[in-house]
């Protein structure tokens, strides 16, 4: 289990970090826009998954 949010873990970070290139690389207001609220989505999701991922640490070691 942990494994699996692990992967999904990496999967957001790398998404936002190419929806955060994209950004940067976008020519138009709006595609800058829409590509940095992508990112930020996957950035707030990543962040998610490392909290689960904490918590499920600290239990785990709790349960030790």
């Amino acid at each position: 289990m942990q494994s699996d949010l692990q992967t999904k873990l990496e999967k957001y970070e790398r998404k936002a970090a190419q929806y955060g290139m994209a950004a940067q690389q976008a020519t138009s207001g709006p595609d800058r826009a829409f590509y940095q609220g992508l990112a930020s989505y996957c950035d707030d999701l990543a962040a998610k998954f490392r909290q689960v991922i904490a918590k499920r640490t600290e239990t785990s070691q709790a349960a030790e």
